[in-house]
């Protein structure tokens, strides 16, 4: 077991992440509240987003995990070996930094080998999610049945296994652990500690989780707004932010034509975030940007349309401006799906089925009728009564 950290008061939190853009976020605002706690914070992250934790952070340490994330990137079907190669890489990376930590943090695909690493150590390990397991399976997830979001938590768990599997294995054994025969997330993950940082305003009657609210990303350090942008936004009203952050798999052609079409008929202007995608046009009422944090461009919008991705769906809420999802895939159905049931959205419209009839029907209805932004104005003020990352601290004493 690690030697008691110098300062009873101060812990060192050994914080991990993997994942897009949006996933990787919110673990800025968590690392930030973990160290004006007082807290020694050591992130590991993928060398993409390493630049992101360096202010928030004692020590940040990249996942080498480019190469892998070019060859997924480059393939819309992608073997479910190639999806082993992250956490394999990962492993003995966090098993090296988790040696003089007294707190494991993990998002939910480091979370399986963090879980094997703490019993190894005797270290306690706490997953931090975004999003539940469960809701990348939306149809079983929806609606207010607890049976229907077990199912759905059980079929992803076991859906994942085999990704984990190789890097689970490689950590029992270098850790002294027994080896077993099977090893899925269901056995991995059981009894493990999870904090969701979530709106509970969010979330459906009987969710099974305990949700401390969302957590706010940080900016990027010496982050200002380019004079483009700004001249933009000084030029004329409010414009419709269309944005489909990390989804790659996409008709952006498609995308960029339906997009041109649909604000040329509404005669509004736009906000188009190239994204992982790549869409652009540009046009005397368009403009295309590149990153951009969402809680600085939001309140500038009229409405957003956007991918139903959760921190983008929170970061629209949170400004309190019209949000039309147009998920693509994993959790966003869902999430799109929450957004038309509390009655905060005309319609939800699966980016397969997008079309620019479609799109400036729905767009028209959220831009016109008032109730949209009344209801988003009262769940903004119900959101904000849970601090997410302060809730989060508390959690996390009360677990240790």
């Amino acid at each position: 077991m690690p030697s008691a950290p110098p300062d009873k008061r101060s812990l060192r939190v050994l914080l991990t992440t993997w994942g897009s853009t949006g996933d990787i976020a919110p673990y800025t605002g968590v690392a930030a509240a973990l160290t004006a706690a007082g807290h020694q914070v050591t992130v590991v992250v993928s060398s993409r987003y390493t630049n992101r934790f360096t202010m928030h952070a004692a020590h940040v340490h990249a996942l080498p995990t480019e190469k892998q994330e070019d060859v997924l990137l480059a393939r819309k079907r992608a073997h479910p070996r190639l999806w082993q190669h992250i956490p394999t890489t990962a492993a003995p990376v966090l098993l090296r930094t988790s040696a003089e930590a007294d707190l494991i943090l993990a998002n939910p695909l480091m979370h399986p080998l963090c879980a094997v690493i703490g019993e190894g150590l005797n270290v306690p390990s706490v997953g931090v999610y975004t999003i539940a397991l469960g809701m990348i399976l939306p149809r079983l997830a929806a609606g207010h049945a607890a049976n229907g979001y077990a199912l759905a938590d059980k079929a992803a768990k076991l859906a994942l296994s085999h990704m984990f599997a190789p890097a689970v294995r490689y950590l029992r054994h270098s850790l002294g652990l027994p080896l077993r025969r099977t090893e899925t997330l269901l056995r991995t993950l059981r009894d493990q500690q999870i904090c969701y940082g979530m709106s509970e305003a969010l979330i459906p009657a009987g969710f099974p989780h305990t949700t401390t609210g969302h957590w706010t990303p940080c900016r990027p350090d010496g982050w200002q707004p380019g004079r483009r942008l700004l001249d933009f936004l000084e030029r004329g009203p409010a414009p419709v932010y269309f944005g489909f952050g990390s989804m790659y798999r996409t008709d952006t052609a498609k995308l960029n034509q339906i997009i041109e079409e649909t604000v040329r008929i509404l005669g509004v202007r736009a906000v188009i975030q190239a994204g992982w995608g790549g869409l652009h046009a540009e046009t005397d009422d368009i403009l295309t940007i590149g990153e951009c944090p969402h809680d600085w461009l939001f309140p500038r919008m009229r409405a957003a349309v956007h991918h139903a991705g959760v921190g983008t769906v929170h970061a629209s809420l949170s400004a309190g401006i019209p949000t039309l999802p147009v998920p693509v895939m994993l959790d966003q159905p869902y999430w799109a799906g929450r957004l038309h049931t509390l009655g905060l959205t005309p319609a939800v419209i699966p980016a397969r089925h997008l079309t620019a009839e479609r799109l400036e029907h729905s767009l028209s209805r959220l831009l016109h009728q008032d109730m949209y932004t009344e209801r988003i104005l009262k769940f903004r003020d119900r959101a904000q009564k849970q601090d997410g990352t302060g809730n989060l601290l508390t959690e996390i004493n009360r677990y240790l």
